[in-house]
């Protein structure tokens, strides 16, 4: 029995239950915040990280898409200590199973599309 205490805690259960990065591809939304660099640090702080605005969902569906389609793709880093996007990516490789995790993944419509089981 697996108990967990929040929705990344069981998608980190079933990502190792499936045999982790062998077999599995973890897509977080919260890698897909807006990069805010072009504010200031107070106008950042102040920003609503709770609406579905506040990422770029569109930028997961490309990726998501890439990757079911058996292609590569080029994941960004975020920063929370400064809500910003790092120079940082992480160059990922299709695997038959990938897992998106994220408290607004279902807010979007084209990524609901992506999606074959919820």
């Amino acid at each position: 029995m697996v108990v967990t205490k929040n929705k990344t805690t069981l998608a980190r259960a079933v990502f190792r239950e499936l045999g982790g990065e062998k077999n599995v591809v973890y897509l977080t939304h919260d890698h897909y915040y807006r990069d805010l660099s072009h504010k200031s640090l107070e106008e950042r702080t102040k920003t609503n990280f709770d609406h579905p605005d506040s990422l770029e969902t569109e930028l997961l569906v490309e990726h998501l898409k890439e990757l079911k389609a058996r292609r590569t793709a080029n994941l960004p880093t975020y920063d929370f200590k400064t809500h910003s996007r790092t120079p940082v990516t992480t160059f990922v490789h299709p695997k038959q199973i990938i897992i998106v995790e994220g408290i607004l993944v279902f807010t979007h419509a084209q990524l609901c599309d992506e999606i074959d089981i919820k």
